[in-house]
């Protein structure tokens, strides 16, 4: 068992520095490679006509053009500099009033309405026909024009991908219309940056890691297959086709958490399966939480599956992988409360006719699903760093940068803010939320220009903030200010 521990923290060694490696290759801009032919979205790509007025025929995108007229911005949508516009539909829209409690698009602030909106727009013309995309999953940085970054990428179905790598990614619905000035992708979400999280420093001596292996594994198939046991076989096969057809299967695992023999702080916990072949389609592959964990893997069958949570704990975008792996952090911490047995289940994104062929505890292969734990000693070295403040013209915005506040002493997705008390003259935003006093974000969240302050534009004088710091380990730092001159 010692010599399992170790191979495995090795492996977990090995794979942080191959996230690492991803994690700087979405933040730099990949080189120019040769041309491939695009699969266009539309037949017809050429619209001859401006953005704004493309948006004005099109009844699905009726909310998108109240938020513009709203928001001011017909110029910037009819201009004739070429820009990269991304046309939320209207579900994005009802999506996001019902999340913030507005009942229309006029009961949003203009100013948040306003930064929302340029966010999706990239000042320059941008084609997924570009020789930038050649290869696949592939995320370039663009900066838009509220000043915070999207990346753009491509999938293996030659889809264009909207912030892939990060913490939330769209597929693009239809791309590459080219109206006279620039282009027009279509969205099915009001789109925003999501700080990519689980990058703990591995080398930290007071981190360690213990593996636990699945006590049971089965997966169950649908259709004439509903009452066949799998629990034997040495693959665990997930497919999502119709929901219940012949083609369709999910996956069940179970580990005890009482097998883990390491205390401390939780820092990470990964789900990791080795993976015997996949589509790799860039598609959802998610973990749900099973509440009963009294089913056994020599009986059970699609009719006698229990019941998921409808929530999933986590996600990923399946690609040509050998292992794949899910962040449960908070899954894994909420349960270690009353350790014991917990179960999951593993299912494909709906419709999406992916095969993913993975590695049951039965394979010869010898690489069992696992979960793998961090626990950092409890001592902390969190610090006071920089707090110098910012600028933000009245009724503009301002990303909120690591020169401007970042504290030391632990990993920045470690160091975590709490807003005790909001800006009165504007508003914090992260992602399409709007903080809060109590909301919650990370340094690694400023590190990325994920925080976004907005100016009201209804006074001129100075604004500021009040947070609280602590990190994973116990540390703290009471409450302070942090100063916004307005211009």
């Amino acid at each position: 068992m010692k010599k399992n521990k170790i191979y495995f923290y090795g492996a977990y060694l090995v794979r942080i520095m191959v996230a690492s490696s991803l994690l700087m290759l979405v933040l730099t801009r990949c080189e120019i490679q040769p041309d491939f032919e695009y699969q266009h979205s539309n037949t017809n790509p050429s619209l001859n006509m401006t953005a704004w007025e493309y948006i004005q025929q099109q009844d699905s995108l009726s909310f998108l053009k109240d938020a513009i007229t709203a928001a001011g911005l017909e110029d910037m949508y009819s201009g004739a500099d070429k820009k990269t516009f991304i046309a939320p539909r209207n579900g994005a829209f009802r999506d996001y009033l019902a999340a913030n409690n507005y009942s229309s698009i006029s009961d949003i602030p203009v100013p948040i309405l306003k930064n929302i909106l340029l966010y999706h727009i990239i000042p320059q013309k941008i084609l997924f026909t570009d020789s930038t995309f050649y290869t696949v999953s592939f995320p370039v940085a663009f900066e838009t024009e509220n000043g915070q970054q999207m990346y753009l990428s491509r999938n293996n179905n030659y889809q264009g991908v909207i912030n892939q790598g990060t913490n939330q990614s769209w597929t693009i619905v239809t791309s590459n219309l080219e109206p006279t000035n620039g282009v027009i992708d279509i969205s099915p979400a009001l789109v925003y940056y999501s700080a990519v999280t689980g990058t703990t420093d591995i080398t930290n001596p007071s981190l360690e890691t213990d593996t636990i292996y699945a006590i049971q594994d089965t997966y169950i198939n649908g259709g004439a297959s509903k009452d066949v046991n799998y629990g034997s076989d040495i693959l665990l096969k997930v497919k999502d086709v119709d929901g219940s057809g012949d083609y369709d299967r999910r996956t069940f695992l179970m580990f005890d958490l009482k097998d883990i023999t390491k205390t401390g702080n939780l820092r990470q916990a990964f789900v990791d399966v080795g993976v015997n072949f996949t589509h790799g389609k860039g598609l959802r592959l998610s973990l749900y939480n099973v509440p009963d964990t009294t089913w056994s893997e020599t009986s059970m069958t699609w009719n006698n599956a229990p019941d998921s949570d409808p929530n999933e704990i986590s996600h990923l975008i399946t690609s040509k992988v050998s292992v794949f792996s899910w962040d449960c952090s908070d899954y894994v911490a909420g349960k270690l409360q009353n350790p014991g047995k917990i179960a999951i289940k593993i299912d494909g994104e709906p419709g999406g006719n992916e095969t993913n062929d993975l590695i049951s505890k039965e394979n010869p292969k010898d690489v069992p699903p696992m979960l793998i734990a961090v626990f950092s000693s409890g001592n902390s070295n969190l610090a006071m760093g920089t707090n110098t403040g910012f600028s933000v013209e009245n009724g503009g915005s301002a990303v909120l940068k690591s020169a401007e506040l970042e504290m030391s002493g632990a990993a920045p997705a470690d160091i975590i803010y709490t807003l005790e008390s909001a800006p009165l003259n504007g508003w914090l935003i992260m992602g399409t939320q709007t903080l809060t006093d109590g909301s919650k974000f990370t340094q690694l969240d400023i590190d990325t220009g994920n925080i976004v302050y907005v100016h009201s534009g209804t006074s001129s004088a100075d604004d500021s903030f009040t947070v609280s710091v602590e990190d994973r380990d116990g540390g703290s730092i009471n409450p302070f200010d942090v100063a916004i001159t307005v211009q």
